[in-house]
């Protein structure tokens, strides 16, 4: 009788198979840990070392490193399970013809490694032609697809549809570029937070017509987490004595740090104005806000440096030699 060994059965079989897949994903760079969660989550016709080579020599063709194709493929596992030919390769081509360079094909593939996985023809074909035909350019299709891919796999196409008819209806035209923001923030946040962040918003003193203002100019402010815009709004109007409307004219201070900005360069514009040096409206606080630290540093920091510096210094000790 000859062995399991021998018959290539059992026990011995699995573990050869198990050790070819290790040292395969060793080359990849792959951890234990990574090797691990691939492994356990691959269907059995996956783990062929041959089959498995191959596909990962591919994702490293898109992503042009051993590093990405670890991370994204330890994130996302069961895109193993696809197969190379009939829908991983497919897949990367539809992208490519949407997104044109391999170099921007990658960055969104790093953000959602799932859009090689979902059908063409009942999902991503049917998006892109709808968003074509309600009149978005080529341009921001594609710019929708390289930073919000979520939004072609995750949501349905009718949720893609309502949120376009919304972004609409808010105002934005198919030819402006912020309707790619708008879609994308509508599509990503559930009713139920959108409803929450736009109450909070009114209850700072927003009016309905205040919100589509500010959201026109920076649909990302409802990215802005629901705590982040109460403290935004508490040091603007309770610190420095700007009103809600002052707010809704320069919206992108819904992003910056408090600590790390806001605070320092507004005590800094504050303290310049009640000395006579700058003139007193919002528009001065928002310029000193939206301007690189190495531009404010030289405009407001170095021009009155007998005046500042001491609490600039308290501030961003760092930024003083």
């Amino acid at each position: 009788m000859r062995s399991d060994v021998e018959t290539g059965n059992g026990h011995d079989q699995d573990e050869v198979k198990l050790h070819q897949v290790r040292c395969l994903l060793s080359e990849y760079g792959f951890t234990t840990d990574q090797i691990t969660r691939v492994y356990k989550y691959t269907l059995t016709k996956s783990r062929n070392e041959e089959t498995l080579s191959e596909k990962l020599a591919f994702f490293r063709s898109i992503l042009g490193s051993n590093d990405d194709v670890a991370r994204i493929v330890a994130a996302y596992p069961k895109m193993l399970q696809y197969s190379l030919e009939n829908k991983l390769m497919p897949n990367y081509q539809f992208m490519k013809s949407i997104l044109g360079r391999d170099e921007v094909v990658a960055k969104s593939i790093r953000r959602w490694s799932a859009l090689l996985c979902i059908g063409i023809q009942n999902n991503l074909a049917v998006k892109v032609s709808f968003l074509r035909e309600s009149g978005l350019p080529c341009s921001s299709i594609a710019k929708l697809m390289e930073n919000s891919p979520r939004v072609f796999g995750m949501s349905s196409t009718s949720k893609l549809e309502e949120s376009v008819k919304k972004a609409m209806d808010l105002g934005f035209k198919p030819s402006n570029p912020l309707v790619v923001s708008a879609i994308r923030a509508i599509c990503q946040i559930s009713g139920s937070i959108w409803d929450r962040k736009v109450e909070l918003y009114r209850k700072w003193g927003w009016s309905k017509e205040d919100f589509v203002t500010a959201f026109k100019k920076h649909p990302s402010i409802m990215f802005t987490s629901e705590e982040k815009i109460n403290k935004v709004m508490d040091v603007l109007l309770n610190t420095f004595g700007f009103s809600s409307s002052d707010v809704v004219k320069y919206p992108l201070v819904m992003h910056l740090s408090v600590e790390k900005r806001i605070v320092p360069r507004c005590s800094v514009v504050a303290l310049l104005i009640s000395k006579g040096f700058l003139c007193p409206s919002f528009a001065t606080y928002a310029g000193a806000l939206r301007t690189r630290d190495e531009i404010f540093v030289k405009r407001f920091i170095d021009k009155y440096p007998e005046h500042v510096l001491e609490l600039w210094r308290k501030f961003r000790p760092k930024d003083v030699v």
